[in-house]
């Protein structure tokens, strides 16, 4: 197994978690300042972003994953030197069966999930981009090569990468993993409503695919198999929207 080194520094405190919690937020922040100035490019140049749902959420995607969770990423490891905390290399057969063994592990957790609220008579929050997906199904098509080349890359590279990759230096792998999905799962609340149980039941179900992501990417040593996980179960869910907003199914 391929994994990076583990820090034999003791007693951590809470240092690394604020870190992580603040390499979040400048994350979040630096895709706050894109989208703004993609936005305004964006009419400055003819273009109706507030008329437009598909604009918008292709600008904030762009805005987001694609610029704002990539350089903060990318500037921390630069300016720490700290490249060696990402896990990259070319795939191997190996790879590509954790890839496929993840994605099944991942819906196989949902349903099994979903079997549990519904047992318990436990309903999830509503998101908003599933919501917009069903009522603008072109959202939803748009959305699925996104999810390869942003979602996927951009938050794995932060919350796994860099975030992850933090933690475990300081409190080993397994509480990194568990920690750093936390915050994964935290950082994914700002899009749900509902009730307070409601919005639990849907961060668990984001908290729990992001263990599976955390756990394929410390068994491999290759942040490019979640990325592809991520950016499967992603795609396969926007497809499904798709299918559901255009009444195929």
């Amino acid at each position: 197994m391929s994994t990076p080194p583990v820090s034999d520094e003791s007693s951590p405190g809470l240092l690394p978690l604020v870190k992580a919690v603040m390499l979040a937020g400048g994350g979040f922040l630096t895709g706050i300042v894109a989208f703004a100035v993609l936005g305004n490019l964006a009419v400055l140049g003819g273009v109706d972003v507030q008329g437009s749902v598909v604009t918008q959420t292709v600008l904030n995607v762009i805005a987001l994953q694609g610029i704002g969770f990539l350089v903060a990423s990318l500037v921390f490891l630069r300016v720490r030197d700290r490249f060696d905390l990402v896990s990259v290399r070319r795939p191997t057969v190996r790879d590509a069966g954790y890839a496929v063994g993840g994605v099944f592990v991942l819906f196989a957790g949902l349903i099994l999930l979903n079997a549990v609220y519904t047992a318990l008579g436990i309903e999830t929050g509503t998101q908003t981009i599933v919501e917009q997906s069903l009522d603008t199904p072109t959202l939803a098509l748009y959305s699925i090569p996104f999810s390869y080349l942003l979602v996927g890359p951009g938050e794995e590279l932060l919350f796994r990468g860099a975030i992850q990759g933090i933690l475990r230096e300081s409190y080993g792998v397994v509480p990194a993993i568990v920690v750093a999905s936390v915050v994964f799962a935290a950082a994914h609340g700002l899009g749900i409503t509902g009730t307070p149980t409601e919005i639990v039941a849907s961060l668990s179900v984001i908290f729990m695919l992001s263990l599976v992501f955390g756990a394929v990417y410390e068994r491999t040593g290759n942040i490019l198999v979640p990325v592809f996980i991520h950016g499967t179960y992603n795609a396969f869910t926007f497809l499904s929207l798709y299918l559901r907003g255009t009444g195929a199914v």
